[in-house]
């Protein structure tokens, strides 16, 4: 999957509450779909794996994956819920949600499967998961089913933009949990970097943070490493450097102020370090975006 060619479209968008009577017989989907059980309990059949799904469940359907769904209980079923394209197609706009098997489904219907990009280990996304914190991930998704209910002007980018923005959470959320073995690494790594962004104002060092999160400098990069592909003074230095870009492009502060701002101890290593990262001086920088 080229990740940065995704132009999400979505095609239904939809807070469903339902009675304790409605079912959804097998079925097979010809986009992806992405379902938040938010109130009640639901059996899940995909694929003739049963799954018991609770209230803070999330579903992920996948193009062409046989699945039913049934009520359990006598309570109400809240279940907020989006068909979408992960890239906009010339037929997007004709096809349909689907509600038939397989065998049903014309010559035509079965041209409509979309192939399912998803399936890379990088970007796998299983068919139920429950966010660490659900709230993110419900704020996205009940603004991409508010835009396609409304549609205001321009709510296309809006939608795209929400729905690349729940895919990212799903993504590096279940990336996260696959790369954190251990109970609690996925919550002290989330400190440690938001330590650091707090702290792009001055310099760092590996030891403060080991003191600070009462872990092990080996453990330490160990585990950032993991998370982000760099260790935590190489991401530290990465966010000082693009808020140091930021300053140059759209401040008139001199050089000089913008290393004082940072915490550089002399301008010259900041230039240095600046260079290491953005392939160019700070001043070349600021030649280069001007006007």
């Amino acid at each position: 999957m080229e990740i940065e060619k995704l132009s999400p479209y979505v095609r239904v968008a939809i807070d469903s509450i339902l009675d304790p009577s409605w079912t959804l017989e097998e079925r097979v989907i010809w986009d992806y779909e992405l379902l938040y059980l938010m109130e009640g309990e639901l059996l899940v059949t995909v694929e003739d794996e049963v799954l018991h799904g609770q209230a803070g469940d999330f579903f992920f359907f996948k193009p062409g994956q046989r699945h039913a769904i049934r009520i359990v209980g006598e309570s109400r079923i809240r279940q907020p819920h989006i068909h979408f394209d992960l890239t906009e197609r010339p037929d997007s706009r004709e096809v349909g949600v689907s509600f038939k098997p397989l065998a049903q489904m014309n010559a035509k219907e079965r041209g409509w499967f979309r192939e399912n990009e998803l399936n890379d280990r990088l970007y796998f996304i299983p068919t139920r998961f429950r966010p660490a914190d659900p709230l993110p991930l419900e704020k996205s998704l009940f603004e991409v089913i508010r835009e396609f209910a409304a549609k205001p002007p321009f709510y296309e980018l809006r939608l795209k933009s929400a729905m690349l923005a729940i895919l990212a959470h799903i993504m590096r959320e279940h990336y996260w949990g696959s790369a954190m073995k251990s109970g609690g690494q996925l919550e002290r790594l989330s400190e440690v970097r938001a330590y650091l962004d707090d702290n792009a104002h001055r310099g760092v060092q590996l030891d403060e943070l080991a003191e600070r999160f009462h872990v092990s400098k080996f453990h330490l990069i160990h585990l950032f490493k993991k998370g982000f592909q760099m260790t935590p003074i190489q991401y530290h230095q990465k966010i000082r450097i693009e808020k140091a870009k930021t300053m140059i492009q759209y401040t008139y502060l001199s050089i000089q102020e913008i290393a004082d701002q940072l915490g550089y101890s002399t301008i010259h290593a900041f230039s240095r370090a600046f260079k290491a990262n953005a392939g160019c001086s700070p001043s070349g920088y600021r030649d280069a975006t001007s006007g």
